[in-house]
């Protein structure tokens, strides 16, 4: 009798350990049990989220390579500084939108305007459109056209050279020197070499060297000629855009500021 009383005491001692395992064994199996299904629903979170990042990136429209190299050249020598994102103008009153212009205006009408300009101005504030035919090659021109024609569509990576801020006057300055095309005709590091057949030197002038640190010997003798470019106007002579319309008196001090690290 007293041996019954003993099992009886311990039965009921190791029932409540044996259901706080189980419980305890149950709990840890649910906790794994969840932890591997939201693991497995946030991989596959991100995994869609990575194949909409790609839909995304691949929407631009479909253009030919000649409209493509047309929109790379409208970064590359400038023309959306004064004529906006996709032509869209917004920039200067002086300056057309471009959304409308190749509806409007023939090939052969476009490749002139682009070749040899559009009338010129007096008025260093007001932008005009330069001569462009001494630079940039019948090809570039000829894709120039094709993209204007085609509605100035958005192309990958046709994008402008970020300008950085708080990296000092001269680094935005070089970025704008990019930017806004100033590199295609005055050359790396301000060197020259395009030709500029009816000018005296042959050359558009370089923007280095101790010749011209000669002739503008003071930061506003630059900045008036950046303003008001050189107002020639008929081709096959270079003419440099009004940019006093365009850059502000910030960015032109940046762009001195490049200038003067040059050799």
């Amino acid at each position: 009798m007293a041996d019954q009383e003993e099992r009886s005491r311990r039965e009921t001692r190791i029932l409540p350990a044996v259901i706080g395992a189980g419980v305890a064994l149950a709990i840890a199996v649910g906790a794994v049990a969840y932890a591997a299904g939201h693991y497995g629903e946030r991989t596959t979170t991100v995994t869609t989220q990575a194949a909409g990042l790609n839909t995304t990136a691949a929407s631009y429209p479909k253009v030919s390579p000649a409209v493509a190299a047309g929109a790379h050249t409208f970064v590359q020598f400038g023309c959306v500084q004064c004529h906006g994102m996709q032509g869209r103008g917004g920039v200067d009153p002086a300056v057309p939108a471009l959304t409308a212009v190749g509806r409007s205006l023939s090939v052969a009408q476009l490749t002139h305007i682009i070749n040899h300009g559009l009338g010129e101005s007096a008025n260093p504030t007001q932008p005009y459109m330069p001569v462009w035919g001494e630079v940039i090659s019948k090809t570039q021109v000829s894709n120039l056209v094709a993209y204007i024609r085609a509605g100035l569509p958005p192309v990958a990576d046709a994008q402008s050279v970020p300008v950085p801020a708080g990296q000092g006057a001269a680094i935005a300055g070089e970025a704008l020197y990019v930017r806004y095309g100033c590199i295609n005709c005055h050359g790396p590091n301000g060197l020259g070499g395009v030709p500029n057949p009816l000018s005296p030197d042959k050359t558009i002038p370089v923007l280095s060297g101790q010749g011209f640190r000669q002739e503008f010997n003071t930061d506003a003798k630059i900045a008036a000629v950046i303003r008001s470019g050189s107002v020639i106007g008929r081709a096959p002579i270079v003419s440099m855009p009004h940019w006093g319309g365009i850059l502000s008196d910030q960015q032109i001090a940046e762009l001195i500021a490049y200038l003067k690290t040059l050799k």
